[in-house]
C-alpha cells in the first residue's frame, strides 16, 4: 500500500491534539488540587499561630489579612477549612468550592454531606441547596416542617404512539395515523396482516432500509407523549427551550415547563441559585421528558428524567433517569405548585389533539 502522507500528517496532528487536550485536562485537575492543599495547609500554620499567640484571635487575623494582600473573610475560611477538616487526604476527592460550601454546614451533618459530595458527584449549589434546606427545618416545627411533597407520576417509554381513526383523516388503503403529540400527526403504512386500525397503543421501531415497522404493545396511555431531546436553553430552573424527537425523523422546537413545581424567580437568590444548579445537573446531555396538557402560557407541562453521566441508549435515561421535578422539590428550590392543569393524567385520559 503506498504512503498516504496526508493521511499521515492528518493521524500526527490528531494525536498531537490529543495529548495537549489531556495534558491541559490532567494539569487543571492538579491547579484545583493544589489549591486544596495550599489553602488548608495554609490554615494549618494560621492555626498552629493562634494556639501560640496570646490575647483574642480576630485582630490577629485581621493583621494576617493585611499579611496576605486578602479579605478578613478569606482568612477565616482558610483557617475554618483546617479546623473542620483537620486530616486531607493527599489526594483530595472534592474541590474548593464544594469544600467551601461544607463549611456551611452545621457539624453535625458536615460528615454526612461530605461522603454524599464524595459518592454522589454532588455539586457545590446542590451541596449549598441541601444546608439551606436542612437549616430551614431546623428553625420551624419538625413536625409541622416534615418531608418535600410528593408528586405522582409515572415513567413513560419512548417511540410510543396511539393510532387514530376517523373519516376526516383521508386514509388509503394500507395507511393508518399516528399521533405524535405536539398537535403533529404522521402517516405511516402497514401492511395487510398488521391488524391495526384507531385507537391501539403501538411502538415505532426503525428498520434496516429507513422506514419505520408499527408494533402492537401492551402499554396503556400512561406511556404515551414521552420523548428524548436536547436541552436549547435553560430559561431558569422550571421552565427550558427543548428541541424534542418526536420520532419518525420529526424534531420539533417547543417551550416546556416543568409539572407541579414552581422555582423561585431568577431575579432572586434563590433563583439564581436554582438556575445554575438545573444547569449544571443537565450539562449537554439528552434528557427525557413525558409531556402533558399545556397550561394557560400554551407551554407543555413536562416530567423531566435525566441522568448525571452520558449514557447511550435514551431508554435508560427513561427507565432510570434523575425525576428532576422531583429533585428540585427535595432541594429545596421549588415549591409545589397545585395548577389543576399540572395534576397527573390517568390512563385513557392524556390527551394531546384533538383526534383520539
Amino acid at each position: 500500500m503506498p504512503y498516504n502522507l496526508q493521511k499521515s500528517y492528518d493521524a500526527l496532528i490528531a494525536a498531537i491534539r490529543r495529548e495537549f487536550q489531556r495534558g491541559l485536562a490532567r494539569a487543571q485537575e492538579a491547579v484545583y488540587r493544589q489549591r486544596v492543599i495550599i489553602n488548608w495547609r495554609s490554615g494549618r500554620h494560621i492555626h498552629r499561630f493562634l494556639a501560640q499567640a496570646p490575647g483574642p484571635e480576630t485582630p490577629h487575623l485581621v493583621r494576617i489579612a493585611g499579611g496576605m494582600n486578602s479579605s478578613l473573610d478569606v482568612v477565616r475560611k482558610i483557617l475554618k477549612f483546617y479546623r473542620c477538616f483537620p486530616k486531607l487526604p493527599k489526594n483530595p476527592p472534592l474541590s474548593w468550592s464544594r469544600y467551601r460550601a461544607l463549611l456551611t454546614a452545621p457539624a453535625a451533618q458536615r460528615s454526612l454531606l461530605l461522603k454524599r459530595a464524595i459518592t454522589e458527584d454532588i455539586g457545590a449549589d446542590e451541596l449549598y441547596a441541601l444546608i439551606s434546606v436542612s437549616r430551614r427545618k431546623d428553625q420551624t416545627d419538625p413536625a409541622a416542617a416534615g418531608p418535600a411533597p410528593k408528586l405522582d407520576f409515572k415513567r413513560g417509554r419512548l417511540f410510543t404512539y396511539k393510532t387514530l381513526q376517523g373519516k376526516h383523516l383521508k386514509l388509503k388503503q394500507g395507511e393508518i395515523m399516528v399521533d405524535g403529540g405536539f398537535k403533529w400527526r404522521h402517516k405511516v403504512k402497514v401492511g395487510p396482516d398488521s391488524g391495526l386500525t384507531g385507537g391501539h397503543i403501538i411502538r415505532s421501531v426503525k428498520t434496516e432500509n429507513g422506514d419505520y415497522e408499527l408494533k402492537h404493545c401492551n402499554d396503556d396511555a400512561s406511556s404515551l407523549y414521552t420523548y428524548v431531546a436536547e436541552v436549547e436553553r435553560v430559561v431558569d430552573a422550571d421552565t427550558f427551550l427543548l428541541t424534542i424527537d418526536t420520532g419518525f425523523d420529526n424534531w420539533l422546537d417547543s417551550r416546556v415547563r416543568l409539572r407541579g413545581i414552581d422555582a423561585p424567580e431568577i431575579t432572586t437568590a434563590l433563583g439564581r441559585r436554582a438556575y445554575r444548579y438545573v444547569k449544571k445537573a443537565l450539562g449537554n446531555r439528552p434528557v427525557v421528558i413525558k409531556t402533558y396538557k399545556e397550561e394557560k402560557y400554551g407551554r407543555y407541562l413536562v416530567d423531566l428524567f435525566y441522568m448525571r453521566k452520558r449514557v447511550s441508549d435514551p431508554q435508560q435515561i427513561a427507565r432510570e433517569g434523575i425525576f428532576l421535578n422531583q429533585e428540585l422539590l427535595d432541594l429545596g428550590l421549588a415549591k409545589l405548585y397545585k395548577d389543576p392543569s399540572s395534576a397527573p393524567i390517568k390512563p385513557g385520559d392524556q390527551t394531546q389533539t384533538p383526534f383520539l
